[in-house]
């Protein structure tokens, strides 16, 4: 190769290099992942009317596809579960179960011996109270007969000669959210065992005896929780026994602001998890019902069972889920420097997505090249690329990266 085409190649290749290195380079997803510190080395010039700033300081609309969701979570429970007290004061004579066993229907539970005045008997018939759970999902009223039967006892028992026989049976109906529309009796929702005796033999033998044995047995099958007597025990009036609960049948409430009630409705489908698993469960919105100070709204979520739940899921474990709504809506994605005036701590682990509807400000650079301070909303965190999603930009705009202060809104962008 002679000189002189030697040295016309080499002018080729330093004005292609000058070339690349005038040309601006374009905002693209790749340069979004790694430039993602909170400052630029590139200054700042902000004047009274105008922010002078570099090409890296300023972000295309980058969109992406999204199904709008709202976060739920809760504590398991049994939708139905059951506690008994005391109407007025007994003796325990025998505890027939233990703390945690499962029971059958009409399976004894307790022998109690109840001790009546003169006056009480007149007064009153009551042996037991029945205290349906106070669970936001559903009350149980219960109706409960009496009579007496041959209950199975230790031969030569004498003191179980006459035992009485109780038996629940369980009548759902929907819960009451307002206080108001609450019964105002003394006993609110507690239901007690009435004493119907028809027998006339019966009852002459009863008004003879100052003391009655009473077996209370269980009213649908279920697991013993919270048993708090033992043997000889002396109860006064409105003393908890113990709770059923049927932990076939799970459901959790969650609490949302009233503003969620137009996306939810009943029959909608929930993903949910529970505390410290990785597996996914499947629920569906029950009822939905409204407090009244402050107004919040109630979303009931019935348990889906299947093989999974059933062999996993228990009462009192935490759970958090999601419900979709509307149709599928397009976001913006940013890194964290463009978003201001707000804590991202909880994006930072799974699901990756708000419980509540999380805001924050971003600058936006409209067409007339001046800047505006837009509040937006953080849909999810993609913990891959260390970006965001939000929702509530135009893709007619231009994202600026600076962390301005609050008085440049309005400002004319000049990019150097």
């Amino acid at each position: 190769m002679t000189a002189s085409q030697i040295l016309k190649t080499s002018t080729y290749l330093i004005s292609a290099l000058i070339l690349a290195a005038c040309q601006p380079s374009a905002p693209t997803d790749e340069s979004v992942m790694v430039d993602d510190s909170s400052t630029v080395d590139t200054p700042l010039v902000i004047t009274d009317d105008s922010v002078t700033m570099a090409p890296d300081h300023i972000l295309s609309i980058k969109p992406s596809r999204y199904q709008p969701s709202i976060g739920l979570q809760g504590t398991l429970e049994p939708v139905k579960q059951i506690k008994l007290m005391t109407a007025h004061p007994v003796t325990v004579e025998e505890v027939l179960v233990t703390e945690g066993q499962l029971v059958e229907k009409d399976m004894p539970l307790l022998i109690v011996r109840r001790v009546r005045s003169d006056s009480s008997e007149a007064n009153s018939s009551d042996t037991l109270e029945s205290n349906p759970s106070t669970s936001a999902k559903r009350t149980q009223e219960q109706e409960l007969t009496s009579e007496f039967s041959g209950a199975k006892l230790p031969e030569n028992h004498d003191k179980y000669k006459s035992v009485k026989s109780i038996t629940a049976e369980d009548k759902i109906s929907d819960l009451q959210e307002e206080d108001s529309s609450r019964s105002s009796s003394t006993n609110d929702d507690n239901v007690s065992v009435k004493d119907d005796v028809t027998d006339s033999a019966d009852q002459e033998t009863h008004s003879k005896s100052p003391y009655n044995l009473v077996t209370i047995r269980a009213s649908f099958a279920g697991r013993v929780e919270g048993l708090q007597v033992k043997a000889e025990d002396q109860l006064a009036a409105r003393t908890p026994l113990l709770q059923l609960n049927d932990e076939t049948q799970l459901h959790f409430v969650s609490l949302l602001p009233i503003q969620a009630k137009p996306q939810l409705s009943i029959g909608q489908t929930v993903n949910f998890s529970v505390n410290g698993q990785s597996d996914n469960f499947t629920g569906q919105i029950s009822k939905l019902t409204t407090t009244s100070q402050p107004k919040r709204l109630l979303v009931h979520v019935d348990v889906i069972e299947n093989k999974a739940s059933r062999a996993t899921l228990l009462p009192n474990m935490k759970v958090i889920g999601r419900v979709d709504y509307g149709q599928i809506d397009v976001g913006t994605i940013v890194p964290k420097r463009a978003l201001h005036d707000v804590d991202l701590t909880e994006l930072q682990k799974p699901p990756y997505k708000p419980l509540r509807p999380l805001t924050a400000n971003v600058w936006i650079i409209g067409q007339d090249q001046r800047l505006m301070r837009r509040p937006i909303e953080v849909v999810e965190y993609n913990p891959t690329t260390k970006q965001y999603l939000i929702a509530g930009i135009s893709n007619d705009s231009l994202i600026c990266l600076a962390d301005l202060p609050v008085d440049s809104n309005g400002k004319k962008v000049i990019v150097s």
